[in-house]
């Protein structure tokens, strides 16, 4: 298997992989969960797979008090740069979405855009666990996961249930595992949280040819 350290340190060091701007969907959620009723303290948010920042740097502006891990130096050496700009709380540290070094009940609001697909599917539902220890009661976890109609899907070595070590030479993503969720897979990958709910995001490119599809899901410790 890849190391998937080296592999995010590599893309890391191209701005391409470093975007500025949040994804709309993060935006919202964090906006419409910024504030604890009846509670004068900031919320404590957790971004797992903070890459270069984007997220993050948006939580603190919105007030959060905000952590953040990842695998990769050289995604948190950036994201580092771009919050230490401001003159807010943030903690940064190398960490696997597997085990995160982080207490029961840490957080108010748990956030993964784009990270628990990358493994097998033990690897996705230890992810999704350690989000749920981590989450204070009532805390909410919002995770972006791809779909079985994505255009990945099956494009590589067969894992295990629709799990693939992806072969296609045009992404940047060759030989990386990834684990794609059916919509059944949901109800019993979430079943720890008290409620789901979820929707489905889908958008072609290359002429129409291929699609990415993403589950965005939010679920309530």
């Amino acid at each position: 298997m890849p190391d998937a350290a080296a592999h995010w340190d590599r893309l890391h060091e191209n701005p391409r992989f470093r975007p500025m701007y949040p994804n709309e969907n993060v935006v919202r959620f964090l906006i419409s969960n910024r504030t604890r009723a009846g509670k004068a303290i900031p919320p404590r948010f957790l971004d797992i797979g903070v890459g270069a920042g984007r997220h993050i740097k948006l939580a603190t502006e919105l007030g959060f008090k905000a952590y953040g891990v990842d695998l990769s130096l050289v995604g948190l050496q950036y994201a580092y740069q771009r919050l230490s700009k401001q003159d807010v709380h943030h903690s940064l540290a190398q960490a696997s979405m597997n085990s995160l070094p982080f207490v029961n009940s840490s957080f108010d609001i748990v956030l993964s855009y784009g990270v628990f697909y990358y493994g097998t599917v033990d690897e996705t539902k230890q992810s999704i666990a350690e989000a749920h220890r981590v989450l204070a009661e009532a805390g909410k976890l919002f995770v972006v996961l791809r779909t079985t109609e994505d255009y990945r899907f099956g494009k590589g070595e067969r894992l295990g249930h629709n799990t693939f070590q992806l072969r296609i030479e045009e992404t940047n993503e060759y030989a990386t595992v990834q684990h794609f969720l059916a919509e059944e897979d949901i109800p019993r990958y979430f079943a720890a949280f008290s409620h789901t709910s979820y929707e489905k995001t889908e958008t072609t490119f290359s002429n129409h040819s291929r699609l990415n599809s993403d589950w965005l899901i939010t679920a309530e410790k």
